[in-house]
């Protein structure tokens, strides 16, 4: 239960249990979802229907949805889906209870602009950490990918791009900014681990499975520019930028404690 609770912070963009819950899907969704099956929630976009009963349609879904992303993550002890999605309709009743707490707190105070950024930054940060996870999973699906299984980890949420959601012609998509200490040329050897993972979204015959599908990601446009963010320490040379690297002191350099360069070229076999 106590790995249920942090995974639930985690998708929910929580650090604590004090952190504000995300609104939940409003009454429009949640008809569509129920009448047509469309929509409904998803790893990266994670909310809860807060109302009398736990158990709607809507949870139920969640609760599956957040099975999937518990085993998916790797960092946990069990892999049993039936007993994860238990132990978390069971936890959706405290949710539900904080979520009272929270209204009733909010009617009484509107949020602060430091609440508004903290929960912002929170689901960034989320959405980053889905990707390090389905990167890590792609680097099991092919032997030549294994390898890389460890600097995956060793970059961690923060040595991937993050994004800003973009909602055009009602189909939301999130553009990519990419951070100034990161090599561009990391760009598109990392994104070959999005392919090999789309890959798993497919079953024998090539019908796509059921489940929550990566959400759409648009490279970087001239609307965007580099962002400024904490550089991952222990990377290999090339995985930082060159024009950045040389505007560090002597003593910064040592902090960063650089790695040996590894090739940025996949095999082949993996580019079939």
């Amino acid at each position: 239960q106590r790995e249920v609770r942090e995974h639930a912070m985690f998708m929910l963009g929580r650090e604590t249990k004090n952190d504000l819950l995300p609104l939940p899907p409003d009454g429009a969704e949640i008809a569509q979802f129920v009448i047509s099956k469309l929509g409904g929630p998803t790893a990266e976009n994670f909310r809860l229907e807060f109302g009398k009963t736990h158990l709607t349609p809507w949870n139920k879904k969640a609760a599956k949805v957040f099975a999937c992303s518990f085993i998916e993550s790797g960092q946990f002890t069990s892999d049993d889906k039936d007993a994860i999605e238990t132990s978390f309709r069971t936890h959706i009743k405290t949710l539900c209870s904080q979520y009272q707490a929270q209204v009733r707190t909010t009617n009484a105070m509107p949020p602060s602009q430091r609440t508004i950024d903290n929960r912002q930054n929170a689901a960034r940060r989320a959405r980053r950490k889905t990707l390090l996870d389905h990167r890590i999973t792609a680097a099991y699906c092919h032997e030549d990918l294994v390898n890389y299984r460890d600097i995956l980890r060793d970059m961690g949420p923060d040595g991937m791009s993050g994004d800003e959601s973009d909602t055009r012609d009602g189909l939301k998509r999130y553009v990519i900014f990419l951070d100034e200490w990161r090599n561009p040329e990391v760009a598109p050897w990392i994104r070959v681990f999005d392919r090999i993972f789309m890959t798993t979204k497919f079953n024998q015959v090539n019908r796509p499975k059921r489940g929550n599908w990566p959400r759409i990601r648009i490279p970087t446009t001239q609307r965007n520019v580099m962002r400024t963010g904490k550089p991952v320490p222990g990377l290999p040379r090339n995985f930082y930028n060159d024009a950045w690297l040389n505007t560090l002191d002597e003593y910064e350099l040592e902090t960063l404690n650089v790695q040996p360069s590894i090739s940025l070229v996949h095999s082949e076999e993996v580019l079939q």
